[in-house]
This record gives C-alpha cells, sequence and structure tokens, in this order.
C-alpha cells in the first residue's frame, strides 16, 4: 500500500514538474531541436524551468522507490488516475478543450492500463526475483538493447514525422511525433532509475557509481526533457502528457521485462491481459489526431439590403433645334431670316416663302 501512495504521489509530482516546464518554454524564444546547444543555453538561464527540472527529479525518486517495491504493471492505476488530474488542469488553467477523438484516446489509455494492471497475481513473490536481478551486473548488451533504440526512435520522429509542413492549406501539428520520442526517452530514464532504486534496496548501493545506471539515466533524462520542453511549447499541455505517458509507461513496462527479469505471467489469461494491454496502449497512440482541428472560417453575417430609392426621373425639356439660315450661292455664307429681302412686288397676299432644310420649315411672312 505504501508503494501504491508514492506511484500516485510521484504521478502529482510529474504534473506540476509539466506545469512549470510549460509555462516556462512560453516565455522563451521558439525552441528547436535542430539547435541543441542553443535551446540547452535558453533553458539552464530559466529559473522556472530549473524548478521544473528540480521537481520532475523528485518524481523520479519516488517513481523508483514505488517500482523497487512492486512490479511495473501494479502502478499503472496510479498513471492513469494522474490523468484525470492532467485534464482537469489543461482545461481550467490553460483553456484548452480536448476533441472528441482526444477523448477516445485517453479512455483508451485507461484501459490499457487498467488491463495491463489485472494481469498482476503475485506481487509479493515477485518482488524478490526483481531486487535479486537488479543486484546482478548489467549486460552491456542489454543496456544498449534499452539505449539505443531509445535515443534513435526520438530522433527519427522528430526529424522526419513532426517536421511542420508549410503552405496555403497547412495545419500546426498536435506534437504526437515529440510526444512519442520524449516519452520513449523518459521511460529509459525510468527504467535506469528503477535500477539504481533496486541496487540500493538489495544493499549494492556502492556499486551505482560503477554500473551503467545512473550515466544512461543521466542521458536519456537530459535529451528526454529537452524534447519534452520542445513540445509543450509548440503544442497542447494534454496531448504532449497524454502521449509521453502512455509511451513511457509501456517502454517501462517492456524494458524493465527485459532487463530486471519484471514478471511476465505465463497462464493464459493474465497473459493475454498483458498483452491487450500493451496493444490498447499502442491502439491509443495510433487514436490521437497528428493535426490540430481547423479553426472555422468567420462568415460575415448576411443582412438584406435596404433599397435603395430610385431618383426620380425629371421629363427633359425638348430640344429645340436651331433652323440653320439659307446659304447662299457661291459658298457665301448664308443669310439671316431678318435680311431676306421680299421678291419686287412683294408677297403674294395670304402666302408667304416656304424653305425646307432637312426636317425643319421655314416660312417667311
Amino acid at each position: 500500500m505504501h508503494a501504491v501512495v508514492l506511484a500516485c504521489a510521484a504521478q502529482a509530482v510529474y504534473i506540476v514538474a509539466y506545469v512549470l516546464f510549460k509555462t516556462a518554454a512560453g516565455r522563451m524564444s521558439p525552441l528547436s531541436g535542430r539547435h541543441p546547444l542553443h535551446a540547452a543555453g535558453l533553458l539552464v538561464r530559466s529559473p522556472r524551468w530549473l524548478a521544473g527540472l528540480a521537481v520532475l527529479t523528485a518524481g523520479f525518486g519516488l517513481s523508483a522507490t514505488a517500482l523497487a517495491a512492486l512490479p511495473v504493471a501494479a502502478t499503472l492505476p496510479a498513471y492513469g488516475l494522474g490523468l484525470v488530474l492532467l485534464l482537469a488542469v489543461g482545461m481550467s488553467g490553460f483553456g484548452e478543450r480536448p476533441t472528441s477523438r482526444e477523448w477516445l484516446a485517453v479512455l483508451i489509455t485507461v484501459a490499457a492500463m487498467v488491463t495491463a494492471a489485472l494481469s498482476v497475481l503475485d506481487h509479493a513473490a515477485a518482488a524478490p526475483h526483481r531486487v535479486g536481478a537488479a543486484a546482478a551486473a548489467l549486460p552491456l548488451w542489454k543496456a544498449a538493447l534499452v539505449c539505443v533504440p531509445s535515443l534513435a526512435v526520438p530522433l527519427w520522429m522528430f526529424c522526419v514525422r513532426d517536421r511542420p509542413v508549410g503552405g496555403r492549406h497547412a495545419r500546426p501539428l498536435t506534437g504526437i511525433a515529440s510526444g512519442i520520442g520524449a516519452g520513449v526517452l523518459l521511460g529509459a530514464t525510468e527504467v535506469f532509475g528503477q535500477g539504481m532504486a533496486m541496487m540500493f534496496a538489495a544493499g549494492r548501493g556502492a556499486d551505482v557509481p560503477s554500473s551503467p545506471h545512473p550515466y544512461l539515466f543521466l542521458l536519456a533524462g537530459a535529451f528526454g526533457v529537452g524534447l519534452l520542453s520542445i513540445g509543450l511549447q509548440r503544442c497542447r499541455l494534454t496531448v504532449i502528457v497524454t502521449v509521453v505517458t502512455v509511451t513511457a509507461k509501456t517502454h517501462l513496462l517492456l524494458s524493465a521485462t527485459l532487463l530486471y527479469a519484471e514478471p511476465w505471467p505465463r497462464e493464459a489469461g493474465p497473459f493475454w491481459l498483458r498483452a491487450a494491454g500493451v496493444g490498447l496502449a499502442v491502439l491509443a497512440l495510433l487514436a490521437f489526431p497528428r493535426h490540430e482541428r481547423r479553426a472555422p472560417l468567420a462568415t460575415p453575417a448576411r443582412t438584406s439590403p435596404e433599397p435603395r430609392e430610385r431618383p426620380a426621373v425629371l421629363p427633359l425639356a425638348p430640344r429645340t433645334r436651331r433652323a440653320a439660315p439659307p446659304s447662299r450661292p457661291g459658298g457665301a455664307p448664308p443669310v439671316p431670316p431678318s435680311q431676306v429681302s421680299a421678291p419686287p412686288g412683294g408677297w403674294p397676299a395670304g402666302q408667304g416663302r416656304e424653305r425646307h432644310l432637312g426636317n425643319v420649315k421655314i416660312e417667311w411672312r
């Protein structure tokens, strides 16, 4: 029971450290894994980030102490309950709203941890066997089998799978690749921390500096925390931490089975429960969307246009065409009608002279 309480406390401490990392990274200039020295310089100059690192180290100590007394599968429900606290912090403190697909992935994650925990049969009989296995010297090929993929997978995931794509229709990434990479590294960190805790429990604390555990712990932890900080700066807290948790615990379960003889059930029922737990963890990672949802386009409200008043059409005054005076022969300028002289003897009585110029009728009286 004491170890279960330590496991729950470790998960709560982890979330406090993640919040400190998130707020510290949000105040920094953009971090990039392609410039590790520049990113490391920004991180170590932040007091808030250093406080988060100290809190995270304390969480590793609590988790390692719990894992020295209990199998890994028995502590998984404590981490599942920690996801509830994570969602509460992300939604209330950072205003994050998980999508329906992300809620489904979280439920699958909890189901994976509960299913794996149900496969544990006898905790007391397994603990002495695990402590004795950790007291033995760790073969280098086993350490390399855990450490090399833990470094190669994050490098490939971050540089290839999680590379931002520009363009007109590009959408921001949710950070699944960064979460998986950081989870693999932090899972390896927990594995080697568990090994040191079990060496202390077996009375071999003096042999810890000569073993590869502390050095692999520092190497994997440094890369893991750096990649986690980059992911938290770019993406949402709930998505990154959930992916980190499910990846780290799956990696811890499989690696501890290889290194420290973590009890893997041989009966059919517990065996398939353990296998189903691992399969559900992989399914949870696949259920997370890789891209953020598109923001709804703001469409202007349609308003009925006001009827325009047509201007009053006023009747135009008829344009009168001035009559052109009669032209004179020889190209002389025309004589105005007022200067036209009557013929000898005058005009006939009651008659005038009519001339037609186009459509204009000119009459002299």
